[in-house]
Formats: structure tokens, C-alpha cells, sequence
């Protein structure tokens, strides 16, 4: 009776399929390859800003997001910084498709008022031509206080007026999400060569990804210390933003992101098997 038990349990698991890899396994598994992939890829790019002796952009030791977006499907990211004397020049959010793409892209855009240039070797891979970034005054702000700790605390009162959503119609139909707002500032700089006296980078993410960026800057204007701030897009679908209830600004749906490499927001799609991960040991 009981070898007749055995054999009967042996013949069902004969059947049954073979168990799946646990998911929270493959994930981790694909943020440690991504975590390999991206920093790579970022040192591969040389990005320079201006026309006449352009200056050569620094790129940020270390990644300023890590992310993964399981609402638009399979896919990881890390969110990588240039800068000119600490000052923001570049973004580019470099991701891996595991689903339903195959692909790796760079999302990049510009912060910078003038022309940036990225080069692969000897390749110029991205021609931005058009200011990234505009400022507008903070004007009703009250002056920047005297310590770090308390201008942060302005910042973050400026950037909680305003909110962000996404109209996304990656499944086909059109579905608007309003976006989370990160507590923390992704960075924080000072620039004196360029008259910033303290800066902030506030991202408003879906899930942890970020989808829109404002810039916070406490500045020197004619010996008067003020406050200013700037936003740019890190996502080609439609996005809108408000300030105190009012919409500030939109930006429309760009459907092929990738094919204009002379605006200041553009895809660089890579194979992510042309990149060689062994590079990413190295110091950028």
C-alpha cells in the first residue's frame, strides 16, 4: 500500500512542471546586472556645454537614483548627473527593457541654458542646440537664510507648491497619474563661479522613477540674494505641471524620442551587449 503511494506521488511530480525562478530572485538579479550596465555606459559619454571653448562636463561619482518601474513593465534604471563647477549641465536616466522591450536607453536631457554636446569617442551622439532649462523668478520667496540646513528647508517649501501628472499611453489607452514627489533633493551643489549660492535637484517620480525635475537655485543678483527655479522633462509621454493650483507648464507627447538628437530632451537607444561591463569598475 504504501510503495503503491510512493510511486503514484512519484508519477504526479513526474508531471508537474518545473518551478518557477522566485520573482524577488530574477529582480534583484536584474537590478545587480543594470547596476553593472548603467555606470558603464554613463563613462562611455563625453559631454561638453557652450560653443566658443566649451567647457568639459564632470560626471557625478555615483548614481544620483536607482530605480525600477513595474508599471510600464519590466525595467531598471539608474539616473546618472554631468556638471560644469558642480553645477548641473546634463540628466540622463540609463535603463535596461526586460519586458516588454529587449532594449537599453539613455534618457537625457539638458539642464543647461546653452548648447550640449555628447560624444561616444569620437561619435557625437547628441547635439542639443536649444536651452534645456529656463528659469523663472521665485519672487515671492523670502530671501535665502543664512545656513544650509534652513535654505533646504525654503526649498523644500517652494517645491511642495508645486505637483506634476503623466498622461500615459504606453497600454494603449490614455490614463493620467499624478506623480510622488521625492522628499530628499536627488542633488544638492553649490556653484560660486556661477553665482549659485546653494542648489537643489527635486524629482517627482512614478513609482521611484523620476519623471519630472525641478531645479532650486539661491542665487546673487546685483549684490541681492534671491531665489529661482526651472523644470525639465525625463519622460517623452505628456506631462503637466502646476504651481499653487495653476499649470506652469506642459510638455507634449514626443512619440519617437529617439530620432531627434538635437533637442534638448532625446533617446539614445544602445544594444546593451555593446557595452562593455568590465568598465564598470573604473573610476569615472
Amino acid at each position: 500500500m504504501h510503495a503503491t503511494l510512493l510511486l503514484a506521488a512519484l508519477v504526479l511530480a513526474a508531471d508537474e512542471p518545473p518551478a518557477r525562478p522566485d520573482q524577488s530572485a530574477v529582480d534583484k538579479q536584474r537590478q545587480e546586472e543594470v547596476a553593472r550596465l548603467a555606470p558603464a555606459k554613463a563613462r562611455m559619454l563625453k559631454l561638453s556645454v557652450g560653443d566658443d571653448q566649451p567647457a568639459q562636463a564632470s560626471l557625478h561619482a555615483e548614481p544620483l537614483l536607482r530605480w525600477s518601474n513595474p508599471i510600464a513593465g519590466s525595467v531598471y534604471g539608474e539616473v546618472f548627473l554631468w556638471h560644469v563647477d558642480r553645477r548641473p549641465a546634463a540628466l540622463a536616466s540609463i535603463f535596461r527593457w526586460y519586458h516588454p522591450f529587449k532594449d537599453g536607453t539613455v534618457e537625457i536631457v539638458s539642464l543647461s541654458a546653452r548648447p550640449v554636446q555628447a560624444r561616444e569617442e569620437d561619435e557625437l551622439k547628441w547635439d542639443c542646440r536649444e536651452a534645456g532649462v529656463t528659469f523663472e523668478a521665485a519672487g515671492d520667496m523670502k530671501a535665502p537664510a543664512p545656513s544650509k540646513g534652513n535654505r533646504l528647508v525654503q526649498m523644500r517649501e517652494l517645491v511642495r507648491r508645486f505637483a506634476a501628472e503623466l498622461k500615459d499611453e504606453r497600454g494603449g489607452e490614455s490614463v493620467t497619474r499624478e506623480l510622488r514627489l521625492l522628499n530628499q533633493p536627488i542633488y544638492r551643489y553649490e556653484s560660486p563661479k556661477q553665482g549659485v549660492i546653494d542648489g537643489g535637484l527635486f524629482a517627482f517620480a512614478e513609482a521611484n522613477d523620476p519623471e519630472v525635475i525641478v531645479i532650486v537655485e539661491a542665487f546673487r543678483d546685483d549684490g541681492a540674494q534671491k531665489w529661482r527655479y526651472a523644470l525639465a522633462r525625463m519622460n517623452n509621454h505628456e506631462l503637466q505641471v502646476r504651481c499653487d493650483g495653476v499649470v506652469v507648464k506642459t510638455w507634449p507627447h514626443v512619440y519617437e524620442p529617439w530620432k531627434d538628437r538635437k533637442s534638448s530632451y532625446a533617446f539614445l537607444v544602445f544594444e546593451p551587449t555593446s557595452v562593455k561591463i568590465e568598465d564598470a569598475a573604473a573610476k569615472p
